[in-house]
């Protein structure tokens, strides 16, 4: 009797461990490009950091995510939350196909930008300041 609700747990936990949630994806994909600490992640998500914590403890366990020290002065140092391979599969698979598309339509758009951009050097500036605005209007939104 034991022997079967253990493997029933694990059977849950399995299933578990292949669904990510609404939160867990949008936590992966804010740690994708750099780490962070959990009071940034939080600020950045809009997640409040009683929630985020236990959050991110299930993705740790999961595989998803793992965390580090980093030294700041000669006594501090802060705990990073970064991503793992895994993870990265995980949010890769966990995507829609609409935003693998839109994403593929973004990425080539982008290096069509930049092969007209290389032949005249008034282009090249323009878009380059047009990519800092947009990520200046990105960040602040």
């Amino acid at each position: 009797m034991i022997r079967q609700i253990g493997v029933k747990w694990l059977l849950f936990e399995n299933q578990r461990a292949e669904k990510l949630g609404a939160l867990d994806i949008q936590v992966l994909s804010c740690i994708k490009a750099n780490a962070q600490t959990e009071k940034q992640l939080a600020k950045k998500t809009g997640i409040d950091i009683l929630t985020l914590s236990p959050l991110v403890t299930e993705l740790m366990l999961m595989g998803y995510v793992e965390t580090f020290r980093r030294r700041r002065l000669l006594f501090f140092s802060r705990e990073y939350v970064s991503i793992t391979p895994e993870g990265l599969a995980a949010l890769e698979k966990a995507k829609s196909p609409l935003q693998n598309i839109i994403e593929l339509i973004r990425e080539r758009a982008l290096e069509a930008l930049e092969n007209v951009a290389a032949s005249s050097p008034a282009l090249k500036i323009l878009f380059v300041l047009g990519k800092a605005t947009y990520r200046t209007a990105k960040a602040l939104l």
